[in-house]
């Protein structure tokens, strides 16, 4: 996979002569994310694009060429990439749709292409792809501009939604791959490219259908083991799997098998682009849970009343406090007040105020023995009007005394958004907008915690 991910040279073979907003050109893309290797265009109907001299055929160019992105009319991809394998070239990323997710002509094309690889010894990435994005080398095979991001953050997928649209799944992306149609480079090839790869933590697959499950399996367990891996399986309904086959022509497999599969491989699998997202923050953020014990501080008893309810749903329960935890807050609270996890403290700081007491109840939770992870609910309040009610550094502040427990934080109150990124900065916690998704990613944490076990 190296040669898809950092080539020193590239030949560009189908370049468009379009260029400016709009044009989808894939050179300006490529110049304008930062790659500083050599470009050799080929295009016989012009003689520059962007400024670089531009070849007839790829075997006019005469050097070293590491990797081909090819964007011609399909019929004529086979024999290309078989000249570009003539040439030496060990990579080709085919960017045209037509081949197996379209009619019959496409998917013998495909399976030329699939020979091709085979016999030439050249690695091929599609076709129906977007290819590669690189935010640590500089490099971008995607006709759509895409932000330069140097993040943790690996994705694996089967459409360029994932790239375009990262911010709405992982929330940043800084090393992609598009497996698309998956002639050749297959799922566990690039997972094995991501599990040795220093710059990635957290990787991130969609998958629509895969050929050699096997294998992929395989090597799941292997780099599971290393980081977080989380999958979002589509066409799981009989309708979905049909629009598969004509999106990438994927074989798109039984939904319970593939389920049942993550689980053994230690892949956390996400139902929607939430999950996703949620447990993506986590995992780059805190640690994993080692058991199922939350505990709760809270402003509000409503609050601890829906969690209760939620927590039993993904498998986790309310921590049975010690008793020097419940003494601690027991001599702050008005003596009717009861003391139990969830942790009410509002009667407590009206009296002592609630910085002082919000921080002594999270140090005690946390401190406890019997609590594996803490779910926080505060305010979101309006600032710098409210600010005596925005206890976010209190939170950020213990939460990093005890970094070998999760902390999430659900907040409330007009301006959750932006107190919600203040909270975050800097790690340690993670603020979800609900407290269904609190409950569920310490949930993902806890099942990750399992598999390490």
């Amino acid at each position: 996979m190296d040669i898809f991910m950092d080539p020193a040279s590239v030949a560009v073979i189908g370049a468009s002569r379009k260029t400016g907003k709009g044009s989808f050109n894939v050179i300006e893309n490529m110049l304008d994310f930062g790659f500083k290797g050599e470009i050799y265009p080929v295009n016989p109907l012009t003689d520059e694009i962007v400024g670089i001299k531009t070849y007839k055929d790829v075997k006019d160019i005469g050097k070293n060429v590491d990797l081909a992105i090819i964007a011609t009319p399909r019929e004529n991809v086979p024999r290309i990439t078989r000249d570009c394998a003539d040439l030496g070239i060990k990579g080709a990323i085919v960017v045209p749709q037509g081949f197996a997710d379209a009619d019959d002509e496409g998917k013998a094309l495909q399976d030329q292409l699939t020979q091709i690889a085979r016999d030439n010894g050249i690695r091929i990435l599609g076709p129906n792809t977007l290819g590669i994005v690189n935010a640590f080398s500089g490099f971008t095979s995607s006709f759509m501009p895409l932000a330069r991001e140097k993040v943790p953050v690996g994705i694996i997928c089967q459409s360029g939604i994932f790239f375009v649209g990262s911010a709405i799944f992982t929330g940043m992306m800084g090393k992609g791959i598009d497996i698309a149609n998956g002639c050749d480079v297959d799922f566990a090839d690039a997972l094995d490219y991501f599990g040795q790869d220093d710059d990635t933590r957290v990787i991130f697959i969609h998958i629509e259908g895969m050929k050699q499950g096997r294998r992929f399996f395989e090597v799941a367990r292997s780099v599971a083991r290393k980081k977080p891996v989380i999958a979002l399986k589509t066409a799981r309904t009989h309708r979905g799997a049909q629009a598969a086959q004509s999106h990438s022509g994927a074989m798109v497999g039984n939904h319970e098998v593939f389920e049942a599969a993550f689980r053994q491989a230690g892949i956390i699998s996400a139902r929607d682009p939430e999950e996703v997202l949620d447990y993506t923050k986590a995992f780059l953020n805190l640690p994993v849970m080692k058991g199922n014990r939350v505990g709760l501080v809270t402003l509000t008893g409503a609050g601890g009343i829906i969690l209760i309810d939620t927590l039993q749903e993904y498998g986790l329960e309310m921590a049975k406090l010690s008793p020097r935890t419940i003494k601690k807050i027991k001599d702050l609270s008005p003596a009717w007040m009861p003391i139990q996890n969830p942790l009410d403290i509002w009667p407590a700081l009206m009296k002592h105020g609630m910085e002082y007491v919000y921080e002594l109840a999270l140090t005690e939770i946390l401190k406890d023995p019997a609590v594996d992870a803490a779910i926080c609910i505060a305010i979101a309040p309006e600032l710098p009007e409210d600010f005596h009610l925005d206890i976010t550094g209190v939170i950020k502040k213990t939460a990093a005394s005890f970094p070998e427990k999760p902390v999430v934080a659900w907040l409330y109150g007009p301006n959750q958004r932006s107190v919600s990124q203040g909270l975050e900065k800097g790690g340690y916690v993670v603020s979800l907008p609900t407290l269904p998704r609190a409950a569920r990613t310490l949930a993902a944490l806890y099942r990750r915690g399992q598999f390490l076990q």
